[in-house]
């Protein structure tokens, strides 16, 4: 099932146009995030009442609920973000674009990417373009090389993600056993996965998410490697960080040991 409740908390309903979601700067998105990052199962810590359209989990297993944040229907995830963010600079388009399927990508569940968001499609605000021509409908392949940065990210977080089977867990109760959240914040939703989860190779993977349009710092316990950080993605580590960490505006983290 597509899990409306995942893509409504990261870009807004696509209900109401000017509505905007958890990577454009909405309140109270925590929750309805939190659902989707465990896949629509039953969690202890998310709290049902707090979530959007459902107030109940509908998965018994995490492959069950399909995660996105755009497709065939509805506006493009660039179209959504000009709509409701009209006075936002490129950069920051592009970083809610980036943190947007990055949320997807390293969540529970099955991603699914609308063709041709690795390089900021648009259909020029057309939210229905299902009989309308190849001028609104073509995927323009120079966005590829005017957007290459947001293509290599993409690239990238879908090789984290095939590299490691702790982002695709299979059972409910494998979430429940390895994935917990920290304490949310306004603008900001954290986890960690346990123990060589699903035998991946990382022992322990943390992982934020941070709407915030400033830095946020994090404490950490022990030693750290820094697989993503902002547009920066190495699986082998970025650097080694331990006790403060500083989070950039409008990004997500992935931290791992081994």
């Amino acid at each position: 099932v597509f899990s409306d409740e995942i893509r409504d908390a990261i870009r807004g309903s696509v209900f109401d146009d000017p509505a905007k979601g958890f990577v454009s700067g909405a309140n109270n998105q925590e929750s309805s995030l939190q659902f989707g990052i465990v896949g629509a199962i039953r969690h202890d810590q998310v709290n049902y009442k707090a979530v959007n359209n459902s107030h109940k989990w509908w998965a018994k297993a995490p492959w069950q609920a399909i995660s996105y944040a755009s497709c065939h229907d509805n506006h493009t995830l660039y179209d959504k973000l000009r709509i409701s963010r009209p006075n936002a600079s490129l950069s920051d388009i592009k970083a809610m674009h980036k943190l947007a399927n990055g949320i997807i990508l390293t969540s529970q569940g099955i991603p699914f990417l609308h063709a041709g968001v690795e390089m900021m499609r648009t259909k020029y605000g057309e939210h229905n373009s299902y009989n309308l021509s190849d001028q609104i409908n073509q995927i323009v392949w120079s966005w590829k090389a005017v957007h290459w940065d947001i293509f290599e990210f993409h690239r990238s977080l879908i090789q984290l993600r095939k590299a490691h089977p702790a982002f695709r867990m299979p059972t409910g109760d494998m979430v429940r056993k390895h994935l917990t959240f920290f304490t949310n914040t306004d603008g900001m939703v954290g986890y960690k996965i346990s123990n060589h989860a699903n035998g991946d190779p990382w022992k322990d993977i943390i992982v934020y998410y941070n709407a915030n349009t400033k830095r946020e710092h994090i404490t950490l316990e022990g030693s750290w490697q820094v697989a993503v950080e902002g547009d920066r993605i190495d699986l082998f580590g970025l650097k080694t960080v331990s006790a403060q960490f500083e989070i950039k505006p409008i990004s997500m983290v992935v931290l791992f040991r081994t």
